[in-house]
């Protein structure tokens, strides 16, 4: 059955935040063989329905044998550590139960799953993906390559405040909520740098630095696409964190969309954004 582009009806849930849809026999025996058996789709925060099925219908279209995996943000994942690990733990024991079911395997010899992620929220449930499925199954994540859009960011106030303030509809809500951003943002900033030996890591550069772990990430190669009018991630945060990538030895290639804004790439040239991530897949399996 074909996505609709305006719902996720289609997807099974398996919890608030994580869907799955898994294509019907049919479609497994008539599809093309060449594209990727599991894509891993980590939206942005808050994202509405209506914005996340098309890209599923997309995938759906282009990869009719795929099984694809949704992860949905919210922002007390960002907030409270326990509750991040606990809202990504459907979609690692369902990856997990495919490898045990022997669609995917454990450590394929060439990628089995696109990942794309979207934005900091997206980031965040895939660096928590990542660091659960090795905690828990003691190995990385499988092998795969991964699409990286409007991602990822660092803490910087201008950013932080427009992508928190995004939120609230323009008017007086959002005048009466704005201080309390602004302080949100400067007691973060505090407890995480002139704080930051009780306070710790905080989430962005958590996001940064496993995003460019070798030891947990396995990928053939990665795209990151971006714009320079992104007003919620500064894109030379994302140009930053792909020139560390080079230098962990990730196989990076950078698509930068001139005055588009934040996840906002395939609606200003669709036809470029899907060329770069199906171009990004075949690039993975090019040796396969």
């Amino acid at each position: 059955m074909a996505a609709s582009s305006t719902s996720l009806h289609i997807m099974t849930k398996l919890s608030p935040y994580v869907f799955t849809y898994e294509p019907g026999e049919a479609r497994i025996a008539s599809g093309a063989a060449s594209g990727p058996k599991v894509i891993v789709l980590a939206a942005w925060m808050d994202a509405r329905d209506v914005h996340i099925a098309k890209y599923i219908a997309h995938y759906q279209s282009t990869y009719p044998n795929a099984t694809i995996l949704l992860l949905k943000f919210v922002v007390k994942e960002a907030i409270f550590t326990p509750v991040a690990n606990s809202v990504v733990q459907p979609a690692v024991w369902y990856l997990r139960s495919l490898v045990n079911a022997g669609d995917l395997s454990a450590t394929p010899a060439h990628p089995e799953i696109l990942v794309h992620v979207f934005s900091n929220g997206g980031a965040t449930s895939m660096r928590n993906v990542y660091a659960s499925y090795s905690q828990i199954f003691g190995q990385p994540f499988p092998l795969h390559c991964a699409v990286f859009d409007s991602c990822p960011g660092l803490h910087a106030f201008s950013t932080s405040y427009n992508a928190l303030i995004a939120g609230f509809p323009r008017g007086l809500l959002r005048l009466l909520v704005a201080p309390f951003i602004v302080l949100v943002i400067l007691n973060t900033w505090i407890w995480h740098v002139p704080l930051g030996f009780i306070g710790g890591e905080d989430f962005l550069s958590a996001n940064a630095r496993v995003l460019n772990d070798p030891k947990l990430v396995k990928q053939t190669n990665r795209t990151y696409i971006y714009g320079n009018a992104d007003t919620m991630v500064d894109w030379r945060h994302i140009e930053r964190h792909a020139k560390r990538a080079i230098l962990n030895a990730f196989d990076v290639r950078k698509e930068i969309f001139d005055n588009s804004p934040h996840v906002a790439h395939m609606r200003t040239d669709s036809q470029r954004y899907w060329l770069i991530v199906e171009e990004t897949w075949k690039k993975a399996v090019a040796g396969a």
